[in-house]
């Protein structure tokens, strides 16, 4: 019998699943089709699929029919079935064994879909939506004369003209278009990809007046232009083009009465994921477009002398840099008056990355034991994203309140790294420790996957890079999934590789006798997950003074299975500052 509770968001979701990993051999369909979106699913696997979003696992096929019962079950949520064609057939049908080896096409910045479901999105909060939008202004700083800003205007194409001597960068009378325009409320939307952070775009943005009106954060554009720093000489002027009608539709909204210029970074997330169908999703973007992001009440449970801090999210959480940033910025707003402790951790995939469009599987090679260029590469891709977390204000507060700090940096997926999520997509996470008082920048990642994320999972080899000597003592850093070396009950399952890799690293950690061990799971929702690995690291490791996971107390689409006081507490020894952020979506 199918759950009565599965809703048309979960059969969407289910949809989504299917477009990313295909259908499993014998899961096909023989009679009947479901028909979503110019594509073909079959209804039955949908219905298992869905099921794992209402209820948490996939339903058993064997627990309920397809035909009347599946199709009629469907049909009442609004979708539309048909009769078996195989010439209409489109989504391709694959053995899950094969699934980590089928073609699909790489996601980057430059994804088509991304950008229409931008367009999608705009539709369905404002209605109409001008794409590719022509304004009959000019480009010339004359042109503006008669404005506000007529002056800085002029400055500002001065100092492009100056920078490398390119005076005649400006060829079009007319400012090119814009990526969209909403008339109403009225304002434009640029969707800005590498190639605008630019030397150019830097000089621009440091002449903009403090009383323009932004829909961006200006110094999070610089920093962006600063850590990019693209370059573009084909033409040889132009990033000093690209940079000035840049510029130029940022001031639009003073000539023509805007609301002010939107601008949208392409890695910021991965904008295809979002479906306009699911009103969460909508939400999301609403508020990603508006600045608003999440919002949240934070509880803070201090322990006397307190010397590790954790951040426990309850809630979901998308690992956007900038509302990590606010996260941080507000934890730093409730910190204890006068308490500094050594060590503040997150979570896993407290900010995420997207995988770079250049790395190939080739780079890598073997994903067990893969090439030591590509982790250097995937690994100096996210610090760019951490350095964009800790901007110099908040690195200032949080160096008054902490020695050292902890970062959970994952490359972007589709699912949450939890055991029973299969996960094929190319990824890694990694771990970040900052020495805030020195500027000090330590990374580790995972090296112990789950056997259903193995396939997918770029695992950090070098097992010494989870050691880090500081000046507090010797400090053990896990991802996640790395505290089940330690598992007793691990050991009987864990063969060949995993075997070796599990001895390895107990062997290690003897010899390096650690004092301290950190771990950054990305859900911990009950008791049980890490109780028995934290109890065999007291019996193996003698040296161990304190220890913490920090984590999101999370179970999507069911009831945490403790309660977060009793996960608090048997997830940590030592004493501590807890910051449980309740998270709440804005809707």
């Amino acid at each position: 019998m199918i759950p009565k509770n599965i809703n048309r968001v979960h059969i969407l979701r289910a949809l989504g699943e299917i477009d990313e990993n295909g259908v499993p051999l014998g899961r096909e369909s023989t009679k009947f089709q479901l028909f979503y979106n110019k594509k073909y699913y079959p209804p039955k696997y949908v219905m298992s699929l869905a099921n794992k979003y209402a209820n948490g696992v996939e339903l058993d096929s064997s627990q309920f029919s397809g035909g009347l019962e599946t199709n009629s079950f469907l049909g009442k949520l609004g979708f539309e079935i048909i009769e078996f064609s195989p010439s209409k057939v489109f989504v391709k049908s694959i053995p899950r064994r094969k699934i980590s080896e089928r073609k699909r096409p790489k996601h980057d910045e430059r994804c088509p879909k991304c950008k229409k479901t931008i367009e999608t999105m705009l539709r369905k909060i404002y209605g109409t939506v001008e794409a590719n939008y022509k304004f009959d202004i000019g480009t010339k700083p004359e042109d503006y004369r008669d404005t506000p800003f007529y002056l800085r205007l002029q400055e500002i194409f001065s100092d492009l003209q100056n920078h490398r001597g390119h005076k005649d960068f400006v060829r079009s009378q007319t400012l090119p278009n814009c990526d969209f325009f909403v008339p109403s409320p009225g304002f434009i939307v640029e969707y800005d990809e590498s190639q605008h952070f630019t030397a150019c775009r830097k000089i621009s943005f440091s002449k903009y007046p403090e009383n323009l009106k932004l829909g961006f954060e200006r110094e999070k554009w610089i920093r962006l232009c600063e850590t990019i720093n693209a370059k573009d000489n084909d033409p040889r002027y132009r990033d000093e083009q690209r940079a000035w009608y840049d510029t130029l539709r940022d001031f639009i909204p003073v000539t023509c009465g805007l609301e002010p210029t939107i601008r949208i970074f392409s890695q910021d997330f991965r904008w295809c994921s979002l479906n306009p169908e699911i009103p969460s999703d909508v939400g999301t973007f609403r508020n990603l477009l508006e600045g608003k992001n999440e919002e949240w009440t934070i509880e803070v449970k201090e322990d006397p002398n307190p010397s590790l801090a954790r951040i426990i999210i309850a809630g979901n959480w998308s690992g956007n840099v900038d509302v990590a940033r606010k996260l941080l910025e507000s934890i730093c707003e409730v910190w204890p008056a006068g308490k500094k402790v050594n060590f503040l951790i997150t979570c896993g995939g407290f900010i995420t990355f997207n995988w770079p469009s250049s790395l190939s599987n080739s780079d890598i090679e073997n994903k067990r034991f893969p090439k030591q260029e590509a982790i250097n590469f995937l690994a100096k891709e996210a610090r760019k994203n951490v350095e964009l977390l800790l901007n110099r204000q908040l690195w200032q507060k949080l160096k008054e309140r902490s020695r050292y700090i902890t970062i959970g940096v994952d490359s972007y997926k589709t699912k949450v790294s939890v055991t029973q999520n299969y996960i094929t997509q190319p990824h890694i996470e990694l771990v970040f420790l900052i020495d805030l008082e020195n500027g000090i920048y330590h990374w580790t990642g995972k090296s112990y996957p789950t056997p259903n994320q193995e396939k997918g999972l770029v695992r950090i080899s070098d097992l010494l890079t989870h050691f880090f000597d500081s000046d507090l003592g010797k400090v053990m850093l896990l991802g996640c999934h790395d505290l089940t070396i330690f598992n007793p009950r691990s050991n009987a399952t864990a063969k060949g590789w995993r075997k070796n890799m599990k001895d390895e690293f107990k062997n290690s950690a003897k010899k390096e006798e650690p004092m301290v061990i950190l771990q950054h799971p990305h859900t911990t929702d009950s008791t049980k997950i890490w109780f028995a690995a934290w109890n065999s690291v007291e019996k193996l490791l003698p040296s161990i003074k304190e220890y913490a996971s920090a984590g999101r107390y999370f179970n999507e689409g069911k009831p945490c299975r403790s309660e977060l006081i009793e996960v608090l507490a048997k997830t940590k020894y030592g004493n501590a500052i807890d910051f449980i952020a309740w998270v709440k979506r804005l809707s």
